[in-house]
C-alpha cells in the first residue's frame, strides 16, 4: 500500500475497448482506482455524482453530446473534479477549446501509457 493518498478515477468514453484499457491500466497503479465510467455524457452526469472522483477522464467524442459540453456541465455540477481528456483528435485544434471548457489537461490517445497515469497525478495535483 502506497503512503500517498489514492485518487479516485471516472472514465467516460463511447469506446469499452478504450474503457477497459484505461481501467486495467489504472489498477496496476498503487495510487490510481478507477471508482465508476460511462460511455455517454448523459450516463455520465447520471452517476459522477455518486462515484465521488478526484479526476475524470473524458474522450472528446461520444455519442450524443461532445465532450467538450460534458466538460463544462462536469465544472458547473463538481468544480472539485478535475477534467482531463484523452482524445484522438489533433491537440492543436481541441486542447484550447477542451481547457476553456474546465479542462485541466488534454493528452492524445497515441501517447504511451506512462504519460496518461503521469497526466491524471499532475491534473490531480492542480497542474496544467
Amino acid at each position: 500500500m502506497s503512503l500517498r493518498e489514492t485518487t479516485r478515477v471516472f472514465l467516460v468514453d463511447d469506446h469499452p475497448l478504450v474503457r477497459e484499457s484505461l481501467a486495467s491500466l489504472i489498477a496496476r497503479q498503487d495510487d490510481l482506482v478507477v471508482c465508476g465510467e460511462a460511455g455517454s455524457a448523459s450516463s455520465a452526469l447520471a452517476t459522477i455524482g455518486a462515484a465521488k472522483p478526484d479526476v475524470a477522464i473524458v474522450d472528446i467524442s461520444l455519442d450524443g453530446r461532445s465532450g467538450l459540453e460534458l466538460i463544462r456541465d462536469l465544472k458547473l455540477m463538481f468544480p472539485r473534479i478535475a477534467v482531463l481528456v484523452l482524445s484522438m483528435h489533433d491537440e492543436q485544434v481541441y486542447a484550447e477549446r477542451a481547457l476553456r471548457a474546465g479542462a485541466r489537461g488534454y493528452i492524445m490517445k497515441r501517447e504511451a501509457t506512462k504519460k496518461v497515469v503521469e497526466a491524471v497525478r499532475r491534473v490531480r495535483e492542480g497542474k496544467l
